[in-house]
């Protein structure tokens, strides 16, 4: 709550310093970032003065102007064997989804091309470099390898064949 004749630019000068008091009495235990797009997350564990721990989670974003949103979430202790719990299940409920919409996802392209995602194997690279040296069209070797010109063209560049710049990159 705010004083009288407490100005709100005094309030979070006060805020601050509390927050930069804080910061001098808490030991780093852990630290680690994770950037997400425009979005960095830090991750701390800190030792309070009080030897207590807490987990800090920074979600920092830029914003159109080239500052920094920052939110923040703050664990304590008796919280944080639950919250890595929660977060696990969650985290393995989302990777078997995305696994599931792979696999889908997979069926699907192979409905056009069959060899898709699947590993080159040695007689098929030897037939690949055969038919580009003949001059093959990248359609028609598509085609004939049952992969996407993308792959094929990822392939010829990994064989050596074609340097990066000749696949548009």
């Amino acid at each position: 709550m705010q004083k009288e004749g407490y100005s709100l630019r005094e309030h979070m000068f006060s805020i601050k310093r509390k927050e930069n008091e804080m910061s001098e009495e808490r030991t780093k235990v852990y630290e680690a970032r994770v950037s997400c797009g425009r979005n960095t997350f830090f991750i701390d564990a800190r030792q309070a003065k009080n030897d207590h721990y807490y987990l800090s989670i920074t979600d920092s974003r830029r914003q159109e102007d080239g500052t920094f949103e920052q939110k923040r979430v703050i664990l304590f202790e008796e919280s944080i064997k639950e919250f890595r719990e929660k977060v696990t299940e969650a985290c393995e409920i989302l990777e078997k989804l995305f696994s599931d919409r792979q696999k889908e996802d997979i069926a699907e392209v192979r409905k056009t091309f069959p060899r898709a995602f699947m590993k080159w194997d040695p007689e098929e690279e030897e037939k690949l470099e055969k038919e580009f040296k003949k001059g093959i069209d990248m359609e028609s070797l598509s085609q004939a390898f049952g992969r996407s010109s993308g792959a094929v063209l990822s392939r010829l560049e990994r064989m050596g064949l074609i340097q990066p710049e000749a696949s548009g990159e």
